[in-house]
């Protein structure tokens, strides 16, 4: 971990992200981002994390995956009123495009993932 915060996992898999971070790592990102706000007392949010490094993996170079930690970073998990957990978030062009609350069918995403590609210039 840096002085700010920032836990980068292996290259092109999950990266943790934080309040002070979110607007150039999410918001700025050219790619599309997802991003996972969890916790660790959360056991759904763990049996998840495994299922995000495979599709931070897969779809490297083309999607941006984030973790926020809601303990640790509160204010980003009320900035986007993210009131359960695990919560994914993805965000376009600056935009939240849609989210997946509780426990979470990776299915629906990589659909969702392969709509937004669908309607973009490069696929996802």
């Amino acid at each position: 971990m840096d002085e700010t915060g920032f836990i980068a996992h292996w290259p092109g898999g999950a990266e943790a992200t934080n309040c002070d971070a979110f607007d150039e790592d999410v918001l700025e990102s050219p790619l599309p981002v997802l991003v996972e706000f969890w916790a660790a007392r959360c056991s759904a949010c763990l049996r998840l994390a495994p299922q995000l490094e495979a599709l931070a993996q897969e779809r490297q170079g083309r999607l941006r995956v984030f973790t926020l930690n809601v303990d640790e970073e509160l204010p980003a998990a009320v900035r986007y009123e993210v009131l359960a957990i695990p919560a994914l978030l993805l965000f376009a062009d600056g935009q939240e495009v849609t989210r997946w609350v509780g426990s979470v069918d990776m299915a629906a995403v990589r659909s969702q993932l392969t709509t937004l590609s669908q309607s973009s210039a490069s696929p996802l």
